[in-house]
């Protein structure tokens, strides 16, 4: 008989599409349409080297750096530069391989820059993205992330007996060593499992922490346009990537609801003329004549999406026995904030509850 677990997973894997092997879609206001896209049949290792070499503006040079490359990732000493700039300098990493697929990563996967982002982390994401075909793909949801994951797992919880509450704010919470207290409430386990600014806030923690911002301009559009993929990465572009949502949700009409990703925002443009500048750079980007007419534009700006691989995030505080810190403040090494991380937290944050369970998590 199935299990409610069961269910679940297969609910959420029903709305989740993976490509069969890499394919990197890339343009380039002056090249145009590019993919850095591993040969299917070739072997891994060498197929990533060549993808490197055949990817326009690029030559057997790259093919080189990324050996350079994969032999520092296989190191046990780590690197001396601590940012991803400086380390990328030493290994001659080229800088237009850099522009094309290095710095984009870092900021899709750490929302900073390579000048300040940290090199051991980063060198972890390069290890785990790239450690197999498997592991090197794009996926994402084929329907809103309320229908593919929120609903799924909520109806699980309920199965099991657990209790919902939301609308609440958690105003105080006090741990000892048996049990905790939740505004007067005691539990014999807490997580907390807030942005980390909330948690400081609530723990009385004087703690100041590097984020950054996210930024997501949905735009509604009248006609179609022609997306030649259902996700893309701008080089140098305003928006670093261009997602084509009713594409990916396998609605009738593709290409009417386009969403472009700006990570590590930094807030110079205005709304308007940011979605003007988005609008001017997908109509490029599809090729078009005219500018699409837009409907509808909705521009949704967390400015504190992501703490910030520091080397002082645990702030030399040893939490009591009652409180699980499930919260994602990443020291240098740790996987960044990402949903990667977030979910390995959530494990072993639910293992820990679990009184004589033994438990080995995939560290973070």
């Amino acid at each position: 008989m199935p299990q409610p677990g069961d269910c679940c997973a297969i609910a959420m894997r029903k709305h989740l599409h993976w490509q069969p092997s890499l394919s990197l879609p890339l343009w380039d206001i002056r090249r145009g349409h590019f993919a850095f896209q591993p040969a299917a049949k070739l072997p891994f290792a060498p197929a990533l080297l060549l993808a490197a070499a055949s990817m326009p503006g690029h030559s057997l040079t790259s093919s080189l750096a990324m050996l350079r490359l994969a032999a520092a990732l296989q190191r046990k000493k780590p690197p001396r530069e601590k940012q991803v700039a400086g380390w990328l300098d030493e290994l001659r990493i080229p800088d237009q391989l850099v522009r094309d697929l290095l710095e984009p990563l870092c900021l899709g996967a750490m929302n900073e820059a390579t000048e300040t982002a940290s090199t051991l982390t980063f060198r972890r994401v390069l290890k785990e993205s790239f450690a197999g075909r498997d592991q090197a793909r794009l996926g994402w949801f084929t329907a809103p992330l309320q229908t593919a994951l929120i609903e799924p797992l909520a109806q699980q919880a309920r199965q099991l007996g657990v209790q919902i509450h939301t609308g609440h704010r958690v105003r105080q919470l006090v741990g000892g060593d048996e049990d905790a207290r939740v505004d007067g409430k005691n539990y014999d386990k807490v997580v907390v499992a807030l942005p980390s600014h909330a948690a400081d806030k609530l723990m009385h923690r004087q703690l100041t922490r590097e984020t950054r911002a996210i930024s997501n301009i949905h735009l509604w559009l009248r006609h179609a346009v022609p997306m030649p993929a259902p996700l893309i990465g701008c080089i140098d572009g305003v928006g670093q990537w261009y997602f084509d949502v009713s594409q990916q949700w396998l609605t009738t009409t593709p290409g009417k609801h386009i969403c472009a990703v700006i990570s590590a925002d930094e807030g110079h443009r205005s709304g308007p003329d940011l979605v003007r500048c988005c609008i001017d750079e997908l109509s490029q980007l599809c090729g078009m004549s005219q500018q699409p007419e837009l409907i509808h534009s909705r521009i949704v700006s967390e400015r504190r999406a992501t703490t910030l691989v520091r080397p002082d995030h645990s702030g030399g505080e040893c939490l009591p026995a009652s409180i699980i810190n499930a919260c994602e403040t990443p020291l240098p090494g740790q996987l960044p904030a990402t949903i990667e991380s977030a979910v390995r937290r959530g494990e072993i944050a639910a293992q820990s509850c679990i009184p004589g369970h033994t438990y080995q998590p995939y560290p973070l």
